[in-house]
């Protein structure tokens, strides 16, 4: 069997980590089963993709179209334009999915899902995995139930994503695979930690801080803000704050400026304390690093790969109860939830913890363990197998 996944972007998000770790699943459960990746621009994904032995390539996406997106609203003008580039471009992917000649075309990212619908030669098998709620997004929940007739089967990364996807796609099947993380690879006790503070620019920490961490894009929505709140009420405290992350995607309007929130922590005169680490990589030494991880988005999230590297790092985790991290994270055992946008009890639940050492220690064992059982990617290349026998079958069944 040979496998093409085709990606949007060829920078690291979560989607593209999934990506990888899906690679690396199959290979380690099924070593004949050949792995390429497409991606519509260049960048570290490919890389990463090669040296877990898959064959990569781009094909690059016009950048009209790959600007196009639901985050920054829609201008009906400028969409025309993108879709008319979009449908013009088709063909060259269609001759690139032809001499690729895969038995699986699985596709990762709300473009390469519409991208290839379009584009997919007859007969080729269309697996949509879905990181994200379609319902959320104005143009993509008109577009995707055009197209689901030329998908066999969706991939879910939660039961909250499946749910959604499930209104909007009716008649397509929708499977869950909750999302996963290669646990090993955030084993404190094996990893050097990252000096933080001097990624951040900031002086030495005294012996004794407590290094709090929101490791996420430049998102919008990914609670910034909550957590600089939550940085200044916590002000005194023997404790420092840090950003980690950075800008990845070209959808207009969709993410924070360094220089925005740079402005946000000079309003709230909180930069002695509170730092900026650029994206990084490989998030392992990071995390080794810190002594709390948080996650505070302020729309429902659809897995929240950082809660899920936290809790494999055996750090205690705070986290905005939303979606797929109810089916991550048990509020109390095995890390801290409070309500999504909400930085007062954010600031509630850091302070126990900054008050209580012991806690997170029990929270950070307790999370460990429940990670290396129900979300290590292991799982993956056995879930992902039976899923593309599911759509095998359906593309070749005859039509009724």
């Amino acid at each position: 069997m040979k496998v093409l996944f085709v990606n949007p972007i060829g920078q690291l998000g979560g989607a593209e980590r999934a990506l990888l770790d899906s690679i690396a699943s199959l290979k380690d459960f099924a070593p004949a089963i050949a792995t390429s990746v497409l991606a519509f621009a260049p960048g570290p994904l490919l890389e990463e993709a090669a040296a877990l032995g898959a064959a990569t390539s781009v094909l690059q996406l016009p950048g009209s179209v790959a600007a196009l997106g639901d985050s920054g609203g829609i201008d009906a003008v400028r969409s025309a334009l993108a879709l008319t580039r979009a449908m013009a471009w088709a063909p060259a992917l269609t001759r690139r999915l032809r001499t690729e000649a895969a038995d699986i075309i699985h596709t990762n990212g709300f473009k390469a899902h519409a991208l290839v619908a379009l584009a997919r030669p007859s007969q080729q098998s269309v697996v949509w995995h879905l990181h994200d709620f379609i319902s959320s997004r104005p143009l993509m929940r008109r577009v995707l139930p055009l197209l689901r007739s030329r998908a066999s089967v969706a991939i879910a990364v939660s039961e909250a994503v499946a749910e959604d996807a499930r209104t909007v796609l009716k008649g397509l099947p929708v499977v869950t695979v909750l999302n996963a993380v290669r646990t090993t690879r955030f084993d404190r006790g094996r990893t050097a930690p990252a000096d933080l503070d001097s990624l951040a620019g900031l002086p030495p920490s005294q012996p004794g801080t407590t290094r709090i961490g929101l490791v996420a894009t430049f998102a919008t929505w990914k609670g910034h803000d909550v957590f600089l709140r939550a940085a200044h009420a916590l002000r005194g405290r023997r404790a420092r704050f840090y950003l980690v992350g950075g800008s990845l995607y070209a959808t207009a309007g969709s993410q924070q400026t360094v220089a925005n929130l740079r402005r946000q922590i000079s309003a709230l005169g909180i930069g002695d304390y509170v730092g900026m680490v650029q994206f990084q990589r490989d998030i392992s030494p990071v995390l080794a690093a810190l002594d709390i991880v948080v996650h505070a988005s302020t729309k429902p999230e659809p897995f929240g790969r950082v809660v899920a590297e936290g809790m494999s790092a055996g750090l205690p985790v705070v986290a905005a109860a939303s979606g797929g991290i109810l089916e991550q994270l048990e509020d109390g055992r095995t890390g801290l939830l409070f309500p999504m946008g909400d930085s007062s009890s954010l600031t509630e639940r850091l302070a126990r913890l900054l008050d209580s050492p012991e806690l997170g220690q029990a929270l950070g064992r307790a999370a460990a363990e429940h990670a290396r059982v129900y979300l290590d990617a292991k799982r993956l290349g056995r879930e992902l197998l039976q899923v593309y026998d599911q759509s095998a079958r359906r593309v070749r069944a005859p039509a009724r």
